[in-house]
């Protein structure tokens, strides 16, 4: 699972990406981690793995991996040679044939090249079996580096798929089965895919085993010291594992999760196993990530309100990603796209339609803070785990098919999703083979639409004249839509906003450069607005400021500050009131210890136009802890007391305000009265 995969540039170090996983931006936060990635290979292999035989034994205490790997696999040409990926914490002590005899290996990074004697045939099923282990206490040797994707110890240990803990070939495209065996201390449980054998006891550990018969990528396990709480909403067959002390988001999260399953099985058809474990695993990984019948979730996404989302996104991926997966990595916004849209159409059933068109609005913005990198078509091109692959394949992923949607309709979007569900469950579909299914339940010829938004780069900009006219029975307005993209065609949707009425919308078609529309409304028109819904990607100067405000944000996540600074100095010449850019700035300076120009940019935050409102209540706590900083105490205590009078706690600030009036701030490590 899944949040994320990119490049702007060569220049772009993955150093910087835990910070934008872990502390996630707010819109990266809002569409949720994801989920699937893949990373690029040498070679294209020759070879399919149909089968994995895991035998494996967790030291928790000790950090350490011990485990012994049987690789099943069809060669598709005589091979001398075989490419895999490997952790490059874990280490190879040996590689055998099926006879037992000693391969040749290497290991380099992440590759593993095994060499064989005598060539392996062509099209005769062939086995491989590979010792290795190590330690995997930290992010080091993780395929993304400073990103723990697998971990051991007493907290708690998860190895994902995505981590490269055993040998993988063509992550995410190459389906295969799999039995685990995993051995851990006798009070630990071991949570992984399939089905389940009765544990095995030794003295001091047990012993879990699992079988996963069908094709899909059943290589993730978690384990550890778990409450384990079954679902009580009617009809699921949901099992929680909870952390001791929070078993009380089980029920909250076991019911929405039993909601969710259940909208996704009207929509797209049901799952063969509809059994679901949701795991807690600790803080220092993605968000979440799912594998067939598991959803792993990061111990912050548990709270007392459900983090509805981020849920739907993960369960999402037992459809698409786990059941439909991406013929390649060109075709892998059918996953990560589509887990992230489906999270948003469970949002609209659920929410309303006003919290759907909100998030579809912070998606339209994700996807074009990079859209000009790349087309998702050839987003295999792109890193792992950036920025970029989060803009493109999972934020404009969800924007095609939202506009798919506005294109085709919702029946026949929804007859598309079904019938992909239906043809390729348990199987991998190409963009072609989609547009294709779209197609036949529409009724319609669609190589318009996927050329202009799954191969191309390039989205609209849209401008309106309008003229109002009295009629008879109330008012006409005239008018022209111009954007400046020649091949462009689309049904785009005009907005008449009027004095004590509703507004009047209408859908009009747009080909080439122009459209003209008429809308009839009974009272005085104030405004008409173009895609009011967001369901068009498109550029106007509200949402320019928005995207420069987001790519200001990124950077000031990856700690690129300097670069940030540039940024939101460049939104601030577009809008100098806009308080939210002078209170990053602020933010920026304070960590660089440069208090001054701290302080007057939290000054001019406060005489800005205060949106969003809780820049008003930071602005004054900022201020009180560069006066206590700078040791004028008088000072810091007039702005925490203005902090409370607010009556504002987004983010816990009147908790921090209460925080300091009793002890004052002392930088991150220490406090002193």
């Amino acid at each position: 699972m899944n949040y994320l995969r990119s490049g702007r540039g060569a220049e772009y170090r993955l150093s910087r990406l835990r910070t934008l996983l872990v502390n996630a931006l707010p819109w990266f936060l809002t569409l949720g981690l994801v989920p699937a990635v893949t990373f690029a290979q040498s070679n294209a292999p020759r070879f399919t793995v149909t089968n994995y035989a895991i035998t494996a034994e967790l030291f928790p205490s000790q950090h350490m991996l011990s485990a012994s790997v049987r690789i099943d696999f069809l060669p598709q040409g005589d091979l001398t040679t075989m490419s895999f990926e490997l952790q490059n914490g874990l280490r190879v002590s040996s590689v055998k044939d099926a006879a037992g005899r000693d391969c040749n290996y290497r290991q380099e990074g992440l590759n593993l090249a095994i060499d064989f004697l005598n060539p392996v045939s062509q099209g005769r099923p062939a086995s491989i079996t590979v010792r290795y282990g190590g330690l995997l206490a930290s992010a080091e040797g993780s395929p993304v580096e400073n990103l723990k994707l697998a971990y051991v110890g007493n907290e708690g240990s998860y190895l994902l798929y995505v981590a490269r803990w055993f040998p993988v070939s063509q992550y995410g495209v190459n389906r295969f089965a799999a039995s685990v065996s995993i051995t851990v201390p006798s009070d630990e449980m071991v949570i992984a895919s399939g089905k389940a054998s009765a544990p095995v006891r030794e003295p001091g550990k047990v012993t879990y085993a699992f079988r996963y018969d069908q094709s899909s990528f059943p290589g993730t396990v978690i384990a550890g010291r778990y409450v384990v709480q079954p679902a009580t909403a009617v009809g699921a067959d949901i099992t929680l594992y909870m952390k001791p002390g929070h078993e009380n988001f089980a029920a909250n999260y076991g019911e929405a999760a039993a909601k969710i399953m259940a909208f996704y099985s009207d929509k797209f058809g049901p799952l063969p196993n509809g059994h679901l474990d949701i795991a807690e695993i600790e803080d220092g990984t993605v968000n979440g990530y799912s594998a067939p019948g598991v959803a792993a979730l990061a111990s912050r996404i548990f709270s007392t309100q459900v983090r509805v989302q981020q849920l739907a996104q993960q369960i999402a991926y037992l459809w698409w990603g786990e059941s439909v997966s991406p013929a390649s990595r060109n075709d892998f916004f059918l996953e990560d796209g589509l887990a992230t849209y489906s999270a948003a159409l469970y949002l609209q059933d659920a929410e309303g339609d006003t919290a759907f068109e909100n998030l579809m609005q912070e998606t339209e913005i994700g996807a074009l803070t990079h859209e000009d990198v790349s087309s998702i078509g050839q987003s295999a091109q792109l890193h792992e785990y950036t920025p970029e692959y989060q803009s493109i394949v999972f934020q404009k992923g969800a924007m095609v098919l939202h506009m798919l949607r506005w294109v085709i309709g919702d029946e026949a979007f929804f007859k598309t999703l079904q019938a992909m569900y239906q043809q390729y469950a348990g199987k991998s579909i190409s963009t072609d083979q989609f547009q294709k299914l779209a197609e036949t339940a529409s009724k319609q010829e669609l190589t318009y639409f996927f050329a202009q938004w799954v191969t191309s780069t390039g989205v609209p900009q849209f401008t309106r004249v309008w003229s109002v006219y009295r009629t008879a029975k109330g008012y006409q307005v005239m008018g022209k839509i111009t954007q400046d993209l020649d091949l462009f065609r689309m049904p785009v949707e005009v907005r008449v906003v009027t004095e004590g009425s509703r507004p009047v919308t209408d859908r009009v078609p747009m080909v080439g450069t122009t459209a003209d529309f008429t809308v009839n409304v009974r009272t005085r028109p104030t405004h008409v607005i173009v895609d009011p819904a967001s369901r068009i990607l498109k550029f106007d100067d509200k949402i320019k400021f928005k995207v420069e405000m987001a790519r200001a944000d990124q950077l000031a996540a990856e700690q690129a500050y300097l670069e940030a600074v540039k940024q939101y100095t460049a939104v601030l010449e577009l809008n100098k009131n806009n308080s939210l850019a002078h209170y990053r700035l602020g933010d920026i300076y304070f960590k660089l210890r440069n208090y001054n120009a701290s302080m007057e940019e939290f000054r001019r935050a406060l005489d800005g136009d205060l949106d969003p409102k809780w820049t008003e209540v930071w602005s004054h706590v900022m201020l009180g802890m560069i006066f206590d900083t700078t040791g004028q105490r008088d000072r810091a205590l007039n702005e925490y007391q203005r902090a409370l009078q607010t009556n504002d706690n987004t983010q816990g600030a009147l908790d921090r305000a209460n925080e300091y009036v009793k002890k004052a701030y002392a930088g991150e490590n220490k406090q002193t009265s």
